[in-house]
């Protein structure tokens, strides 16, 4: 809020300086309806060329502030006139418009990543989700954070530690669902281990809720590859040998009962449906994890995509995987955005300079943040 009241108190005070600003900040930024309004009225005096954008007239500076606060409380009902003067006394230095606008800016970005990936948790811990759903709101998630790192002008992909483990939290029932569809699944490979090649390629062990069954799993898959007898002892020899049944969470008569519980279906569409839930799972992990880093204020924009993006690719390879077996569409490719955001911090840090004559001086943000990074710096 004091970023907002302070660049429009700075634009007031100073128009020559919107110049800079309009270049990568748009009245959408703001968190205020009312901000919004004056930003947008400031910059239809800037495509009218008020006279105060050029010359140093105090009367033009004047007309400049009262055409701007009359527009923006004719276009906006909760910006009275007089919050004019209250943005101008909340500006510390009228010179620093482009510092405290992309003070906006990166609020802007952090807050948008944040009601994304909200939306897309919630979507993935409805009781009746559907993955159709889940890519979509996955698919919006990623797109905005390309668009967001290509206004921003970098993305920073050096991933920052994971914030914490997102709990799970699966209901009672969806847990024992869950678990019901794992069992059935190992059952009917352990009946029919002729399956099992056209399952490993696309299911893997973590995708399996319960530890235990994640260590049958492997032992299956790994007496199929190479075609050895399956059947309750080789699984369990299997077992022992990976070290399973040592740490308790797994015991030998379990193995023997989800071995020789016989066939109960067919396996590949158990296995569609232990795929289905651990998308379920995998996404809204994921998109909690977005959501804590959207959360921590310390972390810069460039950082916080370049991390967004790099957790957001842990539920993408669960869902490539669930659109490959059901043959669902994925969401398009897209290209390599370098160009596109290079431009856009150029635009936020340096002034064009002119087809001839000398050369310009630095503009409004380099005087006022002279001992900013480089433009491709990642903080």
């Amino acid at each position: 809020m004091e970023a907002e009241q302070a660049v429009l108190g700075a634009l007031l005070l100073a128009p020559h300086q919107l110049g800079t600003v309009a270049r990568w900040l748009r009245p959408e930024h703001f968190y205020r309806p009312a901000h919004a309004a004056l930003f947008d009225a400031l910059l239809a005096q800037q495509r009218a060329r008020h006279p105060a954008l050029v010359g140093e007239d105090a009367e033009a500076r004047r007309a400049w502030a009262l055409e701007a606060m009359g527009a923006a409380a004719a276009a906006c009902p909760a910006f009275a006139p007089s919050y004019g003067h209250t943005l101008i006394s909340a500006c510390p230095a009228s010179e620093h418009a482009a510092v405290y606008g992309r003070m906006v800016l990166e609020s802007a970005v952090r807050r948008e990543v944040h009601e994304h990936a909200h939306r897309l948790l919630a979507a993935a811990r409805t009781a009746d989700a559907e993955p159709e759903a889940v890519l979509r709101l996955t698919a919006d998630l990623r797109a905005v954070i390309d668009r967001l790192a290509d206004t921003w002008g970098a993305l920073d992909a050096r991933p920052l530690p994971a914030p914490g483990t997102w709990p799970t939290e699966l209901s009672e029932t969806a847990a024992r669902q869950t678990l019901h569809q794992e069992e059935a699944l190992l059952a009917s490979l352990s009946a029919a281990p002729g399956e099992l090649a056209d399952l490993v390629g696309w299911l893997h062990p973590g995708d399996l809720l319960d530890a235990g069954h994640r260590e049958v799993y492997r032992a299956l898959a790994a007496l199929g590859h190479r075609s050895e007898p399956i059947d309750p002892l080789t699984v369990l020899w299997e077992v022992q040998h990976r070290g399973a049944l040592t740490d308790g969470a797994l015991t030998a008569d379990r193995v023997r009962t989800l071995t020789r519980a016989g066939y109960q279906g067919e396996p590949g569409y158990w296995a569609e449906q232990v795929l289905r839930a651990s998308l379920l799972r995998t996404t809204a992990s994921r998109a909690g994890a977005v959501r804590l880093l959207a959360m921590d204020a310390s972390v810069p924009a460039a950082r916080l995509l370049g991390s967004a993006l790099h957790t957001l690719r842990g539920a993408e390879a669960v869902q490539d995987r669930w659109c490959t077996v059901t043959g669902h569409d994925g969401p398009p490719a897209r290209g390599d955005p370098a160009m596109v955001r290079r431009g856009a911090a150029r635009a936020r840090t340096l002034t064009p300079q002119p087809a001839a004559g000398p050369a310009a001086g630095p503009s409004p943000a380099q005087r006022a943040a002279p001992a900013r990074a480089p433009v491709r710096s990642t903080y």
